[in-house]
């Protein structure tokens, strides 16, 4: 299949994983005019042959790393469940193909800093999927931080609340993640970004004990307190309580922030576009679950509208592919090592719950 070509000689791309995210990613790659080459992989292999056929992939396999190896691929986005990243990024890696691995970027500590190592050892770009960093009302706070209107931050107050049918099926195929590590990761990296990457030295927090508790033994929700060694203190929360019902199709949050020159606040609810109706919709990330209401345009990654998908995860997906295609760092894509700060946070966070002490959060450079 031929498509058009702005970067010269065109990108070929791989995705690893033919789930809800890997298949959107996949049909964003089959719509860039830059793409060459695009394939597709998922271990199970009606998912890998019906998305190959759906988005006019190139190839398709069930072995990740005969695919990743091709000559035809330039990158590669892992998009396979979340304990299952490390194995087909380091491929990526090893194979010199620059690599785009979901949220979070590992479960695991070691993991992380192998992968950051070997980027660093083969010259290839590791981004991180922070699909948020993409959203206009984001960008715009970003912006105003830089252009100097809230001056020095002094503290951040966010959350974010996930439906039980949305936590359900994140755990339900990675059962070692938790909110912190899954969820309130968001607005780590959000938080991480806004401040120029500021490290916090040590955190407390506390959860809820529900269901999820029940079930997986991970927290039902998480709250923390983060500080910093200039004074600076972050609240930040997440719940995986709300109802399967609950309107919000993915995720609601809510971001303040207060500086010395001033503050900026976003109730990220989506509640300005409300649809109710008698007919039954599917949710975006969830359609098992029938919604009767729901507001529009809380689906995190965007939305699919008459064919064609607006939102975030385009944005994002067209960013890693024009920064290959360009042999240029993104400048507003996360960083592996952004992931890794990240996860390192959210690691001190879950064993602050668990202990009910303050954890120090030890940093290596």
């Amino acid at each position: 299949m031929a498509r058009s070509r702005y970067i010269n000689g065109g990108v070929g791309i791989a995705v690893i994983g033919a789930g809800g995210i890997g298949t959107l990613r996949s049909h964003i790659c089959h719509r860039h005019p830059s793409i060459s080459f695009l394939g597709v992989c998922d271990i199970i292999e009606d998912r890998a042959s019906t998305l190959a056929a759906a988005c006019e992939a190139d190839v398709w396999s069930t072995d990740a790393a005969e695919l990743i190896n091709r000559d035809e691929v330039d990158c590669v986005i892992v998009a396979s469940t979340e304990d299952k990243h490390f194995d087909p990024a380091m491929a990526a890696i090893q194979a010199g193909k620059h690599v785009l691995v979901e949220k979070p970027l590992t479960i695991e500590p070691d993991e992380g800093e192998k992968l950051l190592a070997a980027a660093e050892e083969y010259g290839v770009f590791i981004y991180t999927g922070f699909t948020q960093r993409f959203r206009r009302r984001y960008l715009g706070i970003k912006e105003r931080i830089e252009k100097g209107y809230i001056g020095d931050i002094t503290s951040v107050k966010a959350s974010i609340y996930l439906t039980q049918a949305v936590a359900r099926a994140v755990i339900s195929r990675a059962p070692t993640t938790t909110p912190s590590v899954n969820t309130m990761t968001y607005l780590f990296d959000l938080l991480l970004w806004f401040t120029d990457g500021k490290r916090p030295n040590s955190t407390y927090a506390s959860g809820a004990k529900g269901m999820f508790y029940e079930e997986f033994g991970a927290l039902d929700s998480t709250w923390s307190v983060l500080n910093f060694d200039d004074g600076m203190v972050a609240n930040l929360g997440v719940s995986w309580e709300v109802p399967v019902f609950w309107p919000a199709n993915n995720a609601s949050m809510e971001f303040e922030i207060f500086g010395r020159e001033g503050a900026v606040s976003v109730k990220d609810d989506h509640r300005e576009m409300v649809i109710a109706s008698h007919k039954p919709m599917p949710a975006p990330y969830t359609p098992e679950v029938d919604m009767h209401v729901a507001l529009l345009g809380s689906n995190m990654p965007g939305d699919w509208a008459l064919g064609e998908h607006f939102g975030a995860m385009q944005e994002e997906t067209h960013a890693f592919i024009n920064s290959v295609g360009q042999r240029r760092k993104d400048r507003i894509l996360a960083t592996g090592s952004d992931g890794f700060d990240v996860l390192t946070i959210s690691r001190a966070v879950d064993q602050s719950a668990r202990t009910g002490e303050i954890v120090p959060i030890l940093w290596d450079s």
